[in-house]
């Protein structure tokens, strides 16, 4: 896990706020501890809409060298906080892209070691869109309860997506970390958390596990370390005896190349040794080392202070009262207490699988999570056997069909969603399951060829399996080491080239049959297609395997969907999205990552509907 961030007295002056600073109204409901009703979720949705219109074009995506992540421009000339571990060191040239594809360089400058935070400064000609950061002159300060706003570039800079818009609430803070329920992800190091103000208050530092822990710096934390930052200092020094002692693993005194492993240590030798001209194969004394190098020329060893989530501060915020805490979903029930009684919780083999929307000629739900014996329950707790009648696969929609009507959905007549509105998942029992916020408007999702999850062999006379990888469609089906894969669906295979030619037609989620032959024998199995990021859960980079939670099977290749920031388990997928007004504007789709559910607009849905009951699409059986 990685680090925070940084702030100036250089843009003090520039500093403004985005929000009407004399709207006591807005600024009582955002001081309370938790949104009371509907009137004042309505107060934080209007602020939200207001920020990310201001906030989103100055969130830009930032490379040095092999490393990517995210930052936010603070002064019209061009300067950018971002994280230290995305720049490693100063004078690097960066490349800054912001979201209206314009693209810039850059020049790192000053770092805070400890803080993990970073300056870069635009070096090509230009006034550029930029938002003020917090001060020691403004009040409040950041304190645990406020709302906050966060934007970045998970997954990489995206030029057909805008920087996603999460809400949340500050947890904890502390002199070098702001907790946040504001979901981030890989991707998203550097990039800007907001005030309901529009002040940069932190920058994305690293996330663990749980979807509540995402950790940032507070720009406070910078406001002494401004002027060393921006004249290209390294800030806090570290000692050299220390920096050096980090490089003595066998604590004799002396380093060489061959005692250090492989990995960060090696490689901040490696760079030493270009640099200085070492031989990589001599033995130095630290005294020569600090002689030869000298403490400023030393790249900086990041002593990032590290979080406890299980010792929080005495004035963390209640779990009650995060975003998507107990006390603060109350205040959503009156928006969807009418909309449960068009909700089915769809089971398969007495589990559930998904949620399902009724409408007019049946209920609408995630064609990719159904098995056999396919069962509604209701809201009033009946249990309904249901058949398939139809599937969209583009859309990873089917129609079941019950033996009795319900009441169907009433679906909203605007077909738009503004960024920053609030989007809730209802449930069963006429109470939000999860809420969010719609982080992206309508775009198409591309979509990735889905995987086996296993490894096969090179040799391209035989498709033999040398590696099958954990919790993989492939382990789960019973695909085992030296089986020979002979058929792929319909197709005989001889080759890794070609089990992979068949393969690139299907997307994840789909179920294909698969043959090999084992101890000589065909045995054929049907495996349900993963994602690469699914099946290489060893590999537990920043953002990577596990941090993500759980996932849908099926989460991409949609032609359109609205992207929000609800954290929803894959099997409540299917059901409706309902705005604060109470207008179902869509169905939840897929669980995508930690920071991503898909919904389809309701125009999607009706198109799909309309192709349903002209018969233009698949019918079952």
């Amino acid at each position: 896990m990685k680090n925070l961030l940084l702030a100036s007295s250089l843009v003090l002056v520039l500093a403004f706020p985005l929000t009407r600073a004399d709207d006591v109204d807005d600024l009582l409901v955002l001081s309370r501890a938790i949104p009371r009703n509907a009137g004042d979720l309505q107060v934080i949705e209007q602020v939200a809409r207001r920020i990310a219109e201001k906030v989103v074009p100055c969130t830009v995506g930032v490379q040095v060298g092999n490393n990517h992540g995210s930052g936010v421009v603070i002064t019209a000339s061009g300067y950018v906080l971002t994280a230290a571990h995305v720049t490693d060191r100063p004078g690097r040239n960066a490349t800054i892209r912001f979201p209206d594809g314009t693209t810039v360089r850059g020049k790192t400058l000053g770092m805070h070691t400890e803080a993990d935070g970073a300056l870069i400064k635009i070096t090509d000609e230009g006034t550029w869109p930029f938002v003020p950061v917090v001060t020691l002159d403004d009040y409040p300060y950041p304190k645990p309860g406020d709302w906050c706003i966060a934007t970045g570039h998970p997954g990489g800079f995206d030029e057909d997506r805008t920087p996603p818009v999460r809400l949340g609430r500050i947890i904890d803070v502390n002199e070098t970390v702001i907790r946040t329920d504001c979901t981030i992800n890989s991707g998203d190091s550097g990039g800007p958390l907001f005030d309901m103000q529009g002040r940069v208050i932190g920058i994305h530092s690293r996330i663990a596990e749980q979807s509540t822990i995402n950790l940032h710096g507070p720009v406070l934390a910078f406001q002494e370390s401004w002027r060393q930052m921006r004249d290209g200092e390294v800030y806090p020094p570290i000692p050299e005896s220390r920096f050096l002692d980090k490089l003595d693993i066998d604590r004799d005194g002396k380093i060489t190349r061959t005692e250090l492993p492989d990995g960060p240590y090696r490689q901040l030798y490696d760079r030493l040794a270009e640099k200085f001209s070492l031989e990589t194969d001599k033995e130095y004394s630290i005294s020569e080392l600090r002689t030869l190098i000298g403490w400023r020329h030393i790249p900086p060893s990041f002593e990032i202070r590290a979080y406890d989530s299980d010792q929080p501060s005495e004035h963390a915020l209640a779990r009650e009262r995060f975003i998507r805490g107990r006390e603060v979903r109350t205040a959503f029930e009156s928006v969807v207490t009418e909309v449960q009684k068009s909700i089915v919780e769809v089971r398969c083999n007495d589990k559930r699988v998904a949620l399902g929307t009724v409408v007019d000629g049946g209920v609408l739900t995630k064609a990719s999570q159904l098995q056999d014996a396919i069962i509604c329950k209701t809201h009033d707790g009946r249990m309904l056997a249901a058949t398939v009648a139809h599937v969209d696969e583009e859309f990873d929609v089917a129609l079941l069909k019950l033996d009795e009507p319900l009441d169907a959905i009433s679906w909203s007549a605007s077909e738009s969603v503004s960024l920053g509105s609030w989007l809730i998942t209802p449930g069963l029992n006429g109470r939000p399951l999860s809420v969010g916020v719609s982080s992206v408007l309508n775009r198409k999702i591309e979509g990735l060829p889905g995987v086996l999850g296993v490894q096969i062999d090179t040799d391209e006379t035989r498709a033999m399996i040398v590696k099958v990888f954990p919790e993989s469609g492939a382990a789960t089906a019973g695909l085992q080491e030296n089986d020979v894969i002979v058929k792929v669906m319909s197709t005989d295979v001889s080759s890794l080239q070609e089990v992979q030619g068949i393969l690139s037609k299907h997307r994840a989620g789909e179920v294909v049959t698969v043959t090999v032959l084992r101890a000589g024998e065909p045995v054929e199995f049907r495996i349900r297609l993963g994602m690469r990021e699914d099946i290489f859960l060893e590999d537990e980079r920043f953002g990577s395997g596990r941090l993500n939670g759980e996932l849908s099977w099926r989460r991409d290749d949609f032609p359109t969907a609205i992207q929000h920031d609800s954290v929803l388990q894959p099997d409540f997928c299917g059901g409706p999205v309902v705005t604060l007004a109470g207008d179902v504007v869509g169905i939840n789709i897929a669980r995508a990552d930690r920071v991503a559910t898909y919904a389809l607009p309701i125009n999607v849905v009706q198109d799909i509907l309309k192709k349903f009951n002209d018969g233009s699409t698949e019918q079952k059986d």
